[in-house]
């Protein structure tokens, strides 16, 4: 798992390369413009991705500079502020996970549909049990 995992994130890396985009960025723009359009604090951010605050927190800034993302004060809790992705992230998001998507169908280019249904299905079982939480467009609309 581990070697798959590492040679998928150096496939991903190269695509994301052409957007000047982290794992992380892209984690946090999915995360805001798929899972829970809206906002979400940074340490929420983190918690989905799998990554820590200070990890999100640098990704996130990096978002700011660039107009992917504004921040606002949280409603209710004024010590907290959201993340909320612009429509330049959403263009950015949307060209992103194509890139990566095909990085991705590459890798699964071995695997006939129902390996590659079957495969998805355990990694979505995994995340679960890992609280980590992304979207699968192409798995009827399951949210993992």
């Amino acid at each position: 798992m581990r070697r798959v995992s590492t040679a998928l994130a150096q496939q991903v890396d190269r695509a994301l390369r052409e957007f000047s985009l982290t794992h992380t960025q892209l984690g946090a723009l999915a995360q805001l413009g798929l899972v829970d359009p809206g906002a979400l604090s940074g340490a929420t951010l983190g918690q989905r991705n799998g990554v820590t605050a200070q990890s999100m927190s640098t990704a996130i800034a990096g978002l700011l500079v660039r107009g992917l993302v504004d921040r606002e004060p949280h409603p209710t809790h004024g010590r907290i502020l959201q993340v909320r992705i612009t429509p330049e992230g959403t263009d950015l998001l949307a060209r992103a996970q194509a890139a990566v998507g095909r990085a991705e169908d590459r890798t699964l280019a071995f695997l006939d549909p129902e390996q590659q249904r079957q495969l998805r299905s355990v990694l979505r079982t995994m995340m679960r049990a890992m609280d980590l939480y992304l979207y699968f467009p192409d798995a009827d609309d399951d949210r993992a």
